[in-house]
């Protein structure tokens, strides 16, 4: 392990190894309820004991996570890797979010009883790693946390499930195929799972296209998966259900903090709220966002950069650079576009203003509002629904693309700019009002921006979805205005290139399709085909709004 180490440590650039001399050792942790959840202990052989890393899994603790936890311990931590409830060899049954706020808390009670602690912990968490340790954080031992490095994550999976009121479908079948893989190799085997889930990519399309959508858990899994059950029966907006996981007061309590994001990852506005709502409160966190998508190895290698760095300053471990603290930026984001990277001193950026593109006849995006009233129409067939293309999706090695295959089809509307006269820079996030008259009170409304070259290639940079229930304000006349929240950015349009803003009502399958029915997410049958109008004009003024820095 210590030659993978080594070259894992150069390639990532980490700080050089305090020690190589290192031990693990099996734990067995019992929780309140009787159960034991398995760990692994990594540490030092020598000197006295070490700061505490704590990093709790649902996908094992194989390979990978071995080897995450020498780079750790190699640098001054002992690392403890346990497995979540129900999970390679820890008892009871795993229920995705719903025992991690219990097992962990009692998990660090456990380590405060053990000679080896000497009072120092820290969390490190990605993905769904990273919501255990927010857990911990809105626990009864938040304040035995002295720093934590959070990479891809959020404090409310509920969020991300039904992302801005539609289900993700594709990242959920994604997702839990690929626990059904860790569960099948026993949970130890990396390898074995990522090579199962490439067998297995047909039956997760197959899935995907299940109708009613209740039953593509038996698609994935002949006996059901009672988690999918149970995201059919809660998918309606504030169900209690989910209250019980959300952890997001836990960031006004934050101890000092490194996250790290992407641009195409798939929690990245509802991380950047928690980073808002620890910035408001006064905490210590800063946040990097880079030009990847959620298991981009570059990524990954910044958070480990940035944590080991934090843990060092933070526990006085003596190999650490004097300078860390001071030399932290509150925000550093990557400028797509410019490929540059950027420092300010929070989020949203200072001195940024919103630039108004309007919608007008003709497929126009103009700077100024239209003279007169007109609209705009498509019709939306859930039976054959709008596909996504690109974006921000659990897999994949790049967010953009060509977007010429959504723009020939005959669902959507593209509105253009004209050649911009100098470069343009949008940092933050981006929105649209859009006035909307739908045959269905039931619908979706997706927009794209996108970047379109000299040559007419057009690429997206980032998008907006929102699903829409009668109780959406109204006029008498049906139209309503939808503000849609669009994935923040940073990029830079080139002078001679256009804006463009694509308009649909769907993005499948990375949101699910809406029938149009009212029908429940779970036992949707029924297909209705939406005309849908979108209004331009003095009155009407549909709008995209770009924050220019």
């Amino acid at each position: 392990m210590s030659i993978v180490s080594c070259l894992l440590g150069r390639l990532w650039r980490l700080p050089r190894p305090i020690t190589r001399d290192l031990a693990s050792e099996p734990l067995r942790i019992h929780m309140r309820d009787g159960m034991e959840l398995f760990a692994d202990r990594y540490y030092s052989r020598r000197g006295p004991a070490q700061p505490v890393l704590l990093i709790r899994s649902c996908y094992g603790r194989g390979s990978f996570f071995q080897l995450l936890a020498v780079l750790f311990a190699e640098r001054g931590l002992q690392v403890i890797v346990q497995s979540c409830r129900g999970t390679a060899g820890s008892q009871g049954v795993f229920r995705p979010f719903f025992d991690e706020q219990n097992d962990g808390e009692d998990t660090v009670k456990w380590i405060e009883r053990q000679p080896w602690f000497n009072g120092d912990l820290a969390l490190w968490g990605i993905s769904y790693l990273g919501n255990t340790a927010w857990a911990v954080m809105n626990s009864g031992v938040k304040d035995r946390v002295r720093a934590a490095g959070l990479h891809v994550t959020l404090t409310n999976f509920r969020d991300r499930t039904y992302a801005f009121d539609g289900f993700t479908l594709e990242a959920s079948t994604a997702w839990t195929l690929s626990m059904l893989n860790v569960f099948r190799s026993g949970g130890m085997n990396a390898f074995r799972a990522l090579m199962s889930a490439r067998k297995t990519k047909p039956v997760a399309e197959q899935a995907i296209g299940a109708i009613p959508l209740r039953q593509a858990d038996r698609v994935l899994a002949s006996e059901g998966v009672s988690w999918w059950q149970d995201w059919m029966d809660h998918a309606e907006p504030n169900d209690p259900w989910w209250d019980a996981v959300d952890y997001g007061r836990a960031a006004e309590s934050l101890p000092s903090t490194v996250m790290t994001a992407g641009w195409y990852d798939i929690f990245l506005p509802w991380q950047l709220k928690d980073f808002m709502t620890a910035q408001r409160a006064g905490r210590d966190v800063s946040i990097v966002i880079g030009p990847w998508m959620h298991a981009s190895s570059s990524g990954a290698a910044e958070s480990v950069r940035r944590s080991i760095a934090l843990f060092q300053e933070r526990f006085d471990i003596a190999a650490h650079r004097s300078s860390g603290a001071a030399s932290r930026p509150r925000v550093r984001l990557f400028l797509m576009g410019a490929n540059e990277w950027r420092e300010y001193p929070s989020w949203p950026v200072p001195n940024t203003a919103d630039r108004i593109y309007y919608l007008d006849a003709g497929g126009i995006l103009a700077s100024s509002a239209p003279a007169s009233e007109s609209s705009s129409t498509f019709d939306y067939d859930p039976a054959q629904p709008t596909p996504s293309l690109h974006g921000a999706t659990l897999e994949g090695r790049s967010g953009t693309g060509d977007m010429a295959e959504l723009e020939r089809r005959p669902d959507v509307l593209i509105f253009n700019t004209e050649p911009l006269a100098a470069d343009l820079d949008v940092i933050g996030p981006v929105s649209a009002g859009i006035f909307l008259r739908s045959s269905t009170q039931y619908t979706d409304l997706y927009l794209c921006l996108c970047d379109v070259t000299p040559g007419s290639r057009s690429t997206n940079v980032c998008d907006g979805y929102i699903r829409l229930r009668p109780a959406a304000p109204a006029e008498s006349s049906g139209m309503r205005k939808v503000r849609v929240e669009f994935w923040p950015t940073a990029y830079r349009f080139h002078r001679g290139h256009r804006i463009r803003v694509i308009v649909a009502s769907g993005a499948h399958p990375r949101y699910a399709r809406n029938p149009g029915s009212g029908e429940s997410l779970g036992d949707a049958r029924t297909m209705l085909v939406a005309h849908q109008e979108i209004f331009h004009g003095p009155e009407h003024p549909s709008a995209i709004y770009l924050p220019v820095s």
